[in-house]
Parts: C-alpha cells; sequence; structure tokens
C-alpha cells in the first residue's frame, strides 16, 4: 500500500474530559486499594511497620504488585487518555483505533461526507473508498468541520440522535469498568499477595 504524506498536524483531539477524569478516577481507587490491601499482606505484617512510608518501603522490596499495576493500569490510563485521539493534517485524519499499530489514515479526498452525530463530541464520516463510516468522539467540534469545510467535504449538521450507538470510547469505558472489578476483587480476595508468594518470594 502506497504511504501518504499526511502533511503538517492542523489539530489534535484526545480523550474528552469525563472520560480522562473517569479512567484517572479507576486508576487511583486501585492503587489506594493495593495501599490498603498491603497491610493484610503476611509478609508486610512482619516488618512490623505501618504508614505511607513503610508501604513505598515494602513495595521497593517486593516490586511485583506496583510493577503490574503500573503496566496494567497507569500506563494504559495515560495512554488512552492523554495520547490515543484523532487528528486532523494538512491531507487527512489519522484515527487511533486503540494501539499504535491500528492508526487508521483518512485522506480527505476518501471522504463523501461527514454528519454530526452529537452536537458536542460526536461526527461520523463516510469514506468513498469502501463506503465505510467511521464515528469517533472529538473535543472540538467546530474545529473539526471547519476542516472538513475548507477541503469541501459536505456535511449533515443536522444532529442526529445517537442512542443505541456504540462507539470506541464506550467500548473502552465498559472495559475500564469490567476490568476495575475484576482487579478489585482479586485484590481484596488476596490473590494477587498469594500469587506473588509463591511466584516471587
Amino acid at each position: 500500500m502506497e504511504k501518504i504524506d499526511v502533511g503538517r498536524q492542523l489539530y489534535k483531539s484526545t480523550a474528552l474530559m469525563p472520560i480522562k477524569v473517569f479512567f484517572l478516577t479507576i486508576c487511583t481507587v486501585l492503587f489506594v486499594n493495593l495501599y490498603f490491601q498491603t497491610y493484610i499482606d503476611p509478609d508486610f505484617i512482619k516488618w512490623h511497620r505501618s504508614g505511607l512510608k513503610a508501604v513505598v518501603d515494602f513495595h521497593f522490596f517486593y516490586p511485583e504488585q506496583i510493577l503490574s499495576l503500573i503496566l496494567s493500569t497507569l500506563i494504559p490510563t495515560l495512554y488512552y487518555s492523554f495520547y490515543r485521539g484523532i487528528s486532523f493534517h494538512e491531507n487527512g485524519m489519522i484515527v487511533n483505533r486503540g494501539l499504535p499499530y491500528l492508526n487508521h489514515m483518512v485522506p480527505y479526498n476518501d471522504i463523501e461526507s461527514y454528519k454530526i452525530v452529537h452536537h458536542k463530541y460526536l461526527v461520523s464520516i463516510k469514506r468513498k473508498s469502501n463506503d465505510e463510516d467511521l464515528l469517533f468522539s472529538i473535543q472540538d467540534i467546530d474545529r473539526a468541520v471547519a476542516i472538513f469545510d475548507q477541503h469541501d467535504i459536505k456535511g449533515d449538521l443536522s444532529k442526529a440522535g445517537f442512542d443505541g450507538v456504540t462507539t470506541t470510547s464506550k467500548r473502552l469505558v465498559m472495559f475500564y469498568i469490567v476490568f476495575a472489578i475484576v482487579v478489585t476483587i482479586l485484590q481484596f480476595s488476596g490473590f494477587f499477595i498469594w500469587v506473588n508468594q509463591i511466584l516471587f518470594r
């Protein structure tokens, strides 16, 4: 496939603020939960210490739990909140569908039309080449519309309803909810402590 030069970046939209707050809240809750669960760890109890410094020292000495939480929660939270998104360039737009290798380049001359699905944060575009509809959330609808208009892409500004529409953001939020519930249950059950004692201590 021929690589297309997208040109200079004009505008980038990352996750919406409510989604950022949601992801960061879940991440914070899981780390706070790890803090309190440390007090029931048999190896921590043997230290006969308490307080934040004692917990930090313990996880420096036994870093498996904190490292696994950083890799599975903190890094994805920062990536999906502040890096992943939609970027508009001079010659086209790049839709990030999750991981970097799933980036999807759409030239402006391949966009037949766009539609404002929600007046604040949801846009749909229809491609000419494969009749594909791409639905994505965006922080500044007016900025996106201005870029589309500059490239003479016809648009529907009727703000159609989106009940029942499943966007990537919705799927991501659902995944985070399920993930947080599972991790919280495993933390409270002592499963992670048991696994770490068997494998690493």
